[in-house]
């Protein structure tokens, strides 16, 4: 089986995803076309044995790019969103000789735009598609909007390195049973949608209401990263390749996400498999699958004073308490892996 990518923005966990996929019998070659390295998460990727990769940049025209596609001769070609044209006209072009899916990781909001644009699709895109591939709850009302039936709509589209996280999570639990590191942790860009001001403001007002040691560790880059709030007890941690994560884990102990927009979160994910207790805003798709009651907090981003009676919660529980819902986050975090994405992607 020949399987085709037309990607996006690649992650690292995107690769992790198409290696699995890759050593499953029966899957002879793997291409993805992609879009430039996003400077904002400038991951170092490395390609070794997964299969050809390709800058969209390099294909000088939309011709050219088919040729491509006409050698590789797809089984499958799986289509990220319906933002590229070139990419929708391959699958129109292929659609009679290629299984053809598309995934989108948007929420319904019933605005005018969506409204209009779901009317366009039905009449002239949903015959493109066999499946809509979706990361899970949120957007399924979308993918029903879009003209797609049940049989047609898969979930699981997104899932993190597992296997790694679950790793690292494993290694300093014994340390983390022994002293719980006092370290909230948020993975996140600095853009205003990843709402990292309220975060900031929180943890300062629950710092200065209260006597505690515990410190606030933010991991990201972007546009907003020299606005970063200063403060002794909050560090920036700046972008984090894959190798680094191991010192970080290892001293953090809490997960925090508080955006005002976020279609999914797979560092959700990442962290449930390590063992973290979450504190995820409401506006974030994956806190459908990784949070319940048990293993964390939810909140609406835009209530700062709901954020810091979560920290005084936080604050009050016992080391026993933290670690029993850190590993009720990966039990759920079990849900999906990279082997249950590529036997999904296989029995279409």
């Amino acid at each position: 089986m020949k399987i085709m990518f037309l990607y996006t923005e690649l992650a690292e966990y995107t690769l992790t995803c198409l290696k699995t996929l890759k050593n499953i019998e029966g899957v002879s070659q793997i291409a993805t076309i992609h879009y430039p390295i996003n400077a904002e998460a400038p991951f170092e990727f490395d390609f070794h044995e997964i299969g050809v990769f390709r800058n969209i940049q390099s294909f000088l025209s939309f011709a050219e790019l088919k040729n491509y596609v006409e050698d590789f001769q797809p089984d499958k070609i799986v289509v990220s969103g319906w933002a590229n044209k070139w990419y929708l006209r391959i699958c129109l072009a292929f659609r009679k000789r290629s299984v053809c899916i598309l995934t989108m990781d948007n929420h319904w909001t019933g605005s005018v735009k969506q409204q209009m644009f779901a009317r366009v699709f039905r009449i002239s895109l949903i015959r493109v598609f066999q499946k809509i591939w979706i990361p899970g709850e949120p957007q399924l009302s979308y993918a029903r909007k879009l003209g797609f039936k049940k049989h047609q709509i898969l979930k699981g589209f997104y899932s993190c390195n597992t296997d790694l996280y679950f790793s690292m999570g494993s290694k300093y639990l014994s340390g983390k049973e022994l002293k719980f590191p006092k370290r909230i942790l948020c993975v996140a860009r600095y853009i205003p949608q990843k709402n990292y001001e309220s975060l900031w403001k929180a943890f300062v007002a629950w710092k200065e209401s209260t006597d505690n040691d515990w410190e606030l560790w933010c991991a990201g880059s972007g546009t907003d990263f020299d606005k970063r709030v200063r403060h002794p007890a909050i560090r920036h941690l700046g972008f984090v390749q894959k190798e680094q994560w191991n010192e970080i884990i290892a001293h953090t102990g809490i997960f925090v996400l508080p955006s005002i927009f976020e279609p999914w979160a797979v560092a959700v994910h990442e962290f449930a498999a390590a063992g973290y207790p979450l504190i995820l805003s409401s506006k974030v798709g994956a806190a459908t699958a990784f949070l319940e009651k048990d293993n964390g907090w939810l909140f609406d981003p835009f209530d700062i004073s709901r954020l810091i009676d979560i920290f005084t919660q936080m604050g009050t529980l016992s080391t026993n308490e933290l670690i029993e819902m850190g590993c009720r986050s990966r039990k759920l975090a079990e849900k999906i892996t990279p082997a249950s994405w590529s036997h999904a992607l296989l029995e279409i």
